[in-house]
Order: structure tokens, then C-alpha cells, then sequence
């Protein structure tokens, strides 16, 4: 397994255990993630993967152990500000603002790195116009990168499930992030949907310079995209490698894959 001591990481996860009461979801994980890295992150429900999710991004704070970005720590920080550090996240189930457009709810997002002053905005000044311009320009082009463009003014809770998960990462998109989260973005999609999944997620890293951290059940996603694997099962590490060392160990079989 990786050294969560790696000097070149940007994600650093470091012996890392969250307690609740007498449950503990993770025990003394530690990996890292390096800078432009596709890096995912897997195993059976329960293994305690969308709890690490919500330890990195400030949900939940580690009982034990620490979580940087770069040579910043992270625990402890609220989430507004890990995602003004450089991280976004997608959320396993879905959510976006359901009454509003499409557009609107990237324009939201938007805001974390072109928002104007509140003098600027009581004022309407220039500055002001100048801000929202960018902001729309923004929005427009992650919409367009992600094939919703057409459906820029639709609700958003009226899109189909796939423009939905689309939605939610232009969004995570919107806010400029270092570090990209994604939590099961497969779910629900159909065998090409998936398969122009892979072909996104590896356009994103590339076009915007990201690193990604992916939580998925598809197998053929995640050994199709990722570069490095880490497994999780009842709350710790079982394994770390590239996806045909995973595919071969013996306790990812029998944890996870299954001899099939």
C-alpha cells in the first residue's frame, strides 16, 4: 500500500479512524492520491468509502489520524472552506436544486470564485456586471462540456437521471476544484451511459488538470478509468494497486469480487 507519507501528493490520507459511538466506519486507513491521478476507491457496502468521502470533505471530522491537501490540513475545516481550498464532490444520492434551471444551478456554484462584494452588488456597479458576466460565460461552457447545453433552461428535477448525475459534476466543476470527488457516478446508468461516463471522467481530468478520487461499484468503470485502486472493506485497507493487481488479489476476491 501507498505511504501516506508521499512528499508529491495532493491528497494525503494518514491513519485516519471515525467513531460513532461504538460503531467504527473506518480504522487506520491511510493512502494518497497524486497530482492528475485517476484513483479510486472501492469495496462491498459497509466498507466505509462515503464515510471517507465525508471525512476528506469536512462532514465529518476523524476521530483519530489526518487528512491534507497538499501540505494543508484538513481536518476540522467546515466545508465551505475544503471547497475553497480546491475540492468538490458529487453525492451518491443526488443533490441539486430540483426548482431550479439547469443553468441557475451551476450559476450557484459559480459564485465561490466570481461572486462580486456586497458593495459591488448593492451598487450594481460594473464590477458587478462584469461578475455575472463571467459567471454566465462560465456556466455555459461547463454545460456545454457536459452535452446539457440544449437544456440549459429546463428544471433541473425534470432532467433524466443521467443529465441529473452530468448536472451535479458540472457543478462540482463550477467551483474550480484542485481535487475532484466523485460518489457513484455510474449509478443507475445504462451500458453506453457508462461507458460515456469513462470518456468524461477521463476528458475532465485532462481538460481541467484534476486529480479524481472515484467511490464506484461498477468494475467496468473503475478498471477502465482508474490508474490506482485502494480497497476498503468493514471500515479498513485490504489492498492498494494498479487495477490488474487488484483484479488478482486474494482478498479483494473474496471480499468484493468474487471468483467470477
Amino acid at each position: 500500500m501507498s505511504a501516506a507519507a508521499s512528499s508529491s501528493a495532493l491528497l494525503r490520507v494518514d491513519k485516519v479512524t471515525r467513531r460513532f459511538g461504538g460503531l467504527t466506519a473506518v480504522k487506520n486507513v491511510s493512502f494518497t492520491v497524486e497530482p492528475g491521478q485517476l484513483f479510486g476507491l472501492i469495496g462491498p457496502n459497509g466498507a466505509g468509502k462515503t464515510t471517507m468521502f465525508n471525512l476528506i470533505t469536512g462532514l465529518y471530522v476523524p476521530s483519530e489520524g489526518t487528512i491534507s491537501l497538499g501540505d494543508a490540513p484538513l481536518s476540522g475545516l467546515p466545508p465551505h472552506r475544503i471547497t475553497a481550498g480546491g475540492i468538490a464532490r458529487t453525492f451518491q444520492n443526488i443533490r441539486l436544486f430540483g426548482g431550479l434551471s439547469v443553468l441557475d444551478n451551476v450559476k450557484i456554484a459559480c459564485h465561490l470564485r466570481h461572486g462580486a462584494t456586497l458593495i459591488a452588488s448593492v451598487m450594481g456597479s460594473k464590477a458587478l456586471r462584469g461578475s455575472e458576466a463571467a459567471i454566465d460565460a462560465t456556466a455555459n461552457r461547463l454545460l456545454a462540456i457536459m452535452g446539457l447545453d440544449r437544456l440549459a433552461h429546463e428544471t433541473a428535477a425534470n432532467l433524466s437521471y443521467g443529465h441529473q448525475r452530468r448536472l451535479e459534476i458540472a457543478r462540482a466543476l463550477a467551483t474550480e476544484p484542485r481535487l475532484l470527488l466523485l460518489d457513484e457516478p455510474a449509478a443507475g446508468m445504462n451500458p453506453q451511459e457508462s461507458l460515456d461516463l469513462m470518456h468524461l471522467i477521463r476528458r475532465l481530468r485532462d481538460e481541467f488538470r484534476l486529480t479524481i478520487l472515484l467511490v464506484e461499484h461498477n468494475m467496468k468503470v473503475v478498471m477502465g478509468v482508474c490508474e490506482r485502486i485502494h480497497v476498503m472493506d468493514h471500515g479498513e485497507s485490504i489492498a492498494e494497486g494498479s487495477p490488474e493487481q487488484i483484479r488478482r488479489d486474494a482478498k479483494v476476491i473474496e471480499a468484493y469480487l468474487g471468483a467470477g
